[in-house]
């Protein structure tokens, strides 16, 4: 009898164990918004693994309620204080710009965030086919300001980009850092309205962060186009990762590829902190324009310190504003989160918001028809 109980005691602690985890994973990545993964990195990676911790506790909510148990109330409460988490994530009543009205205001424009992954360059051996589809859709949907991540550049090889938009309107755009080799590389802004000034971010590269002051009738704008730290993710991870599907004698294997995964996802979390506190630091300089915009790749999901950190600062997403769904924007090997954003500081309303679903990069295009106004639209994390 004694023997029967305490096999009945482990099995019943054997499925408690995830249920656990569970829970507590819920409530980690609840703090990822809060502390700071330069002290403790568990609750960032909580955060990343966020929609299946969600989707998880909410079918221990359901089952445990069902069977009347008290439990259920924890993993309420764990639902419930990642409520701006999910809010952030998803998106139900948003508005794209199909028939949007006021997309002919005086005082609206239009802006374009894409990751273009130098064109496709090296992938296609300079073959020009993905940038001759980049610039088309452009020229097709035509935003009054254009944010380049991954931008490249040379004349010699058929990827003249600047003449190309020039003949479309774009008079306007900054200039990008030049390699030894004499391409161009890094993050660009084009736009239709004149640019008043550019520069970088002090301490960090062309590559990281570019911004631009644009004159818009009687104001001026400070554009910043952001492409925050990667994980860097190669082809030793992606062959790791597609080795999850099929077992593997060598345990290892497992070990060794974890690992290696997990030191890089630390490193490049703990250095988008470093970078974003820099960027944060010049929108605060006298110099800049109070009308600030900031967009680009973050490589940070909505639940993360970066994400948090910028939106207590004041700045409103134009997504959760405007954004319907769940909002996927990259389209690589690793799980498809929101890693693309578009930004605004008080002052710039978001009137609506499009995620492109053209398979021209890693990563989708994001626009957004915006408007400069006095007060700030409503919206925190």
């Amino acid at each position: 009898m004694k023997e029967r109980k305490k096999k009945q005691g482990l099995l019943r602690f054997i499925l408690f164990l995830p249920a656990a985890l569970v829970g507590i994973g819920l409530l980690l990545s609840a703090l990822s918004g809060w502390v700071s993964p330069e002290m403790f990195f568990l609750p960032a990676l909580c955060g990343l693994a966020f929609p299946v911790l969600l989707c998880s506790g909410f079918l221990l909510f359901i089952f445990n309620l069902c069977l009347l148990r008290k439990r259920c109330l924890f993993f309420l409460f764990c639902i419930l204080v990642n409520y701006n988490p999910f809010r952030n994530s998803v998106q139900f009543k948003g508005r794209n710009e199909a028939g949007l009205e006021e997309r002919t205001a005086e005082n609206s424009f239009r802006l374009m965030s894409f990751n273009v992954r130098l064109f496709d360059f090296y992938h296609i051996m300079g073959k020009g086919e993905i940038k001759d589809g980049i610039l088309e859709f452009v020229k097709e949907q035509s935003p009054d300001i254009l944010c380049f991540q991954e931008y490249y550049e040379t004349k010699g090889k058929g990827f003249d980009i600047t003449s190309l938009l020039a003949a479309s309107g774009y008079r306007y755009s900054t200039r990008p850092e030049v390699s030894r080799r004499g391409f161009l590389y890094g993050n660009r802004i084009y736009s239709k309205f004149p640019i008043l000034r550019q520069g970088r971010v002090e301490g960090l590269t062309g590559f990281d962060a570019v911004y631009a002051d644009i004159r818009m009738g009687k104001d001026t704008l400070r554009v910043y186009n952001l492409h925050l730290a990667s994980n860097r993710f190669d082809q030793y991870d992606q062959a790791f990762l597609a080795s999850l599907s099929s077992p593997v004698a060598d345990a290892g294997h497992y070990k060794e590829g974890a690992a290696r995964m997990l030191r890089k996802m630390r490193e490049a979390t703990r250095l988008r902190c470093s970078q974003i506190q820099q960027v944060m630091l010049d929108t605060r300089r006298a110099s800049t324009p109070s009308r600030q915009i900031l967009c680009g790749d973050l490589n940070d999901q909505p639940v993360s310190y970066v994400y948090a950190f910028l939106r207590k600062q004041g700045f409103s997403d134009a997504f959760v504003e405007q954004g319907k769904g769940f909002g996927q924007t990259y389209n690589g090997f690793f799980p498809s989160y929101r890693i693309d954003y578009i930004l605004c500081s008080e002052g710039v309303q978001t009137l609506c918001f499009d995620i492109w679903k053209r398979e021209l990069s890693d990563h989708r295009p994001i626009s957004a028809v915006l408007t400069l106004q006095q007060d700030r639209p409503s919206g925190s994390y």
